[in-house]
């Protein structure tokens, strides 16, 4: 592969090109790398994950958990869930520690005091997902050695990176969560205070993994199990030890001659959207009432079964990655941190799952042991009926179900462009009321009685979701998108 590289929010390439689209510039340079070495699709993805908890701190680390969909060239894709596990296999529940609540405040331009309280500490973490399944993830599909890939995020890592503007907002936004211990405090500081952010326990951590280290290994399970222990965690040896992550296939439906392929249960975020595009006629004129109202809908009806069954949902801090390589694999990666737990073991951020209380319906630490937490993250790749090949994934919470469904309508009745269909504008409805990106008329829900509020943003926001793609058209001509809502960033590697 020769050293021609165009980088952009949009770009495109002739066949036999290799495209990238990812939330930071430093994730989208450690892929291209990969890239550029000679690696595959799930080399470059990987290595943009690994590097996205130095580029994206508050997005994705290895201590969160994820789904990675892998598809060959012309055969279905399949689906590796590596979220995260319930803990407390064998713990005695009377030493587990209260949450720390912290207090955060959206800012927006007619609402500056919307306020959440988050729920942070040791005992908000759940069994990491992400440190296994990038190391199943590679084993299945990977090419080049696992040190090669984990070295870009390594150079970060040793050497300190300035984050993206969107990236370092997030981390502005939840400054009270990172510091919730002096560890996790301390690491966050420089960049507080502007500085490259640099982590040389995770650097080292990288390198051991590198010579082959696992979750279990003494390097990062002692420090875990020791700091659970000490600080009234939940997580036990015997919770490291029967964590797996799970190959499943995905959810399929066909569509005005599309496929296509999402996140199957036990996560419900695929289960959702495809329900709700069920009930919305193909039209080239969107009817987009009904698509948010028919989102909404199935939301509520996942959501009583989920509460029926004790399942649960991702909660907020989400990115994703999606390659598409010279060969034709495609490959899109989505991990959450949930808000961050304001812990960290060895320079790895550790989520904290069981502290969202909309991922615990049946209350906080009421589930079994063991179990697998189900998402709202639903990595999706789509098949025209042309034989053009698009996957995308997406952050942004429950706004992950909206962002999927608004591009999967574009993409097949709207007959818009990959770049059109990220770009265009997108609508969430609520139990509450209905958000509103302007370029969708907010009269046609008029017609709905119980739509309740509707608020029209004054412009595009990343609250809506950072949708990253990337597409190979049925002559082999490739694309890829980075949403500009959450700074997204695209790379084209030229044959």
């Amino acid at each position: 592969m020769s050293e021609g590289i165009q980088t952009g929010t949009v770009v495109n390439g002739p066949p036999g090109a290799a495209v990238v689209a990812g939330g930071s510039s430093a994730t989208v340079e450690a892929a291209t790398a990969l890239l550029q070495a000679g690696g595959n699709a799930m080399d470059a993805a990987l290595a943009g994950m690994f590097a996205a908890a130095m580029a994206e701190p508050v997005l994705s680390s290895l201590g969160g958990g994820g789904f990675c969909l892998h598809a060959a060239p012309g055969q279905s894709p399949q689906y590796l869930d590596f979220f995260v596990d319930t803990p407390g296999i064998g713990r005695d529940e009377s030493a587990v520690a209260p949450m720390t609540s912290v207090r955060i405040v959206f800012g927006r331009p007619d609402d500056p005091q919307a306020e959440q309280v988050f729920h942070a500490g040791w005992s908000s973490v759940a069994v990491p997902g992400c440190f296994a399944g990038y190391l199943d993830a590679h084993a299945r599909w990977g090419l080049l050695p696992l040190a090669q890939v984990v070295a870009p995020a390594i150079g970060l890592a040793r050497n300190g990176t300035i984050l993206d503007p969107v990236q370092l907002d997030f981390v502005r936004l939840v400054a009270g969560v990172l510091a919730v211990t002096p560890e996790s405090a301390a690491l966050y500081a420089p960049v507080m205070r502007g500085e490259p952010f640099a982590n040389p326990g995770y650097a080292a951590l990288l390198g051991a993994i590198g010579d082959g280290a696992t979750m279990s290994s003494q390097i990062f399970a002692e420090p875990l199990l020791a700091a659970m222990s000490g600080f009234g965690g939940r997580i036990t040896s015997d919770d490291l030890d029967s964590y797996t992550p799970q190959l499943r296939q995905p959810l399929m439906m066909i569509r005005e001659g599309a496929s296509i392929w999402t996140n199957p249960p036990p996560s419900f975020g695929g289960a959702i959207v495809l329900e709700a595009l069920g009930h919305v006629s193909p039209d080239p004129m969107i009817d987009w009432a009904r698509v948010a109202m028919s989102l909404r809908d199935a939301t509520a009806r996942n959501r009583d079964r989920n509460i029926a069954d004790a399942a649960t949902q991702v909660a907020r801090g989400t990115t994703s990655i999606s390659v598409a390589d010279a060969d034709g694999f495609l490959v899109t990666c989505t991990t959450s941190n949930g808000s961050s737990s304001g812990t960290q073991i060895d320079g790895v951020q550790l989520n904290n799952m069981l502290g969202e209380e909309d991922l615990n319906p049946s209350g906080t630490h009421g589930l079994p042991t063991g179990v697998r937490m189900g998402s709202m993250m639903t990595p999706t790749m789509v098949q025209l009926a042309d034989g053009s090949r698009m996957t995308f994934g997406s952050g942004g919470s429950e706004r992950i179900r909206s962002a999927h469904a608004g591009v999967l309508a574009r993409l097949i009745d709207g007959g818009s462009t990959l770049a059109e269909a990220v770009a265009g504008p997108r609508v969430h409805a609520t139990s509450h009321g209905v958000e509103v990106e302007p370029g969708i008329d907010a009269s046609v829900f008029a017609t709905w009685a119980d739509v309740g509020r509707i608020r029209v943003w004054p412009e595009p926001d990343l609250f809506f979701g950072g949708v990253h793609a990337v597409g190979i058209d049925p002559d082999g001509r490739r694309h890829a998108v980075g949403d500009h809502r959450r700074g997204g960033v695209a790379r084209v590697l030229l044959p």
